[in-house]
């Protein structure tokens, strides 16, 4: 898997709106590199894996403000691998976004991606009922910044032109920044935003960023 494919077709696919074929692409470009990290490991162990050690990255990319190690969604995954037995944001990712788009499946309903990713900055939209989340597009980005950042594809290439954006202010060439999750901590420190464990209960609830 060319894990600069992936990223390439994630963002073409994103501003066709082609929101699930771009969470796909994402999710492969994920997959690629941890899979570059830990040969060993199988598909689920090693996305998951690889999403918790770089929550530093995904979270302000794709989440911002959200405390990803603590927060825990009430929906129903096969076998969730957080610590303490419920499903964190890699669990979801994992088992309803990467296996439905993996195996050719339908996303099931109530899982769709809000669009903030071309509205204003810093806003940021999660929606959770008990057994469901929809997540913002960002996240597209905060995968594909896990990837394009990792030493493990040092090396990649796109065509120019392709970039990430941090807080609607620092843009970062992708093909500059193959590697770098060393640097981006100095990035994102520019920005500094509150990591709030988010409690869900069993109520319907919506949150936005601003």
């Amino acid at each position: 898997m060319n894990v600069g494919n992936s990223v390439r077709k994630a963002i073409d696919d994103w501003e066709q709106d082609e929101f699930e074929s771009a969470m796909l692409h994402a999710c492969n470009a994920v997959d690629g590199t941890a899979k570059k990290l830990y040969p060993t490991l199988g598909s689920k162990a090693r996305f998951t894996r690889l999403l918790r050690e770089n929550y530093g990255v995904f979270g302000p990319m794709g989440t911002p403000g959200m405390d990803l190690a603590e927060t825990r969604f009430p929906v129903k995954v096969v076998r969730p691998t957080a610590e303490g037995g419920k499903p964190d944001i890699a669990d979801v990712i994992y088992s309803i976004h990467r296996c439905a788009h993996g195996h050719g499946g339908e996303l099931p309903d109530g899982f769709e991606l809000l669009t903030d990713a071309a509205g204003p900055p810093r806003y940021t939209r999660i929606l959770v009922e008990k057994g469901r989340v929809r997540l913002s597009d960002r996240v597209i980005f905060g995968l594909l910044a896990v990837a394009v950042l990792s030493p493990a594809n040092q090396g990649q290439s796109i065509p120019d032109g392709y970039h990430l954006t941090f807080g609607g202010k620092v843009v970062l060439p992708i093909n500059e920044w193959w590697g770098r999750a060393a640097d981006f901590a100095s990035i994102a420190a520019q920005e500094p935003l509150p990591q709030v464990k988010l409690d869900f209960g069993d109520s319907t609830t919506e949150l936005a960023d601003t």
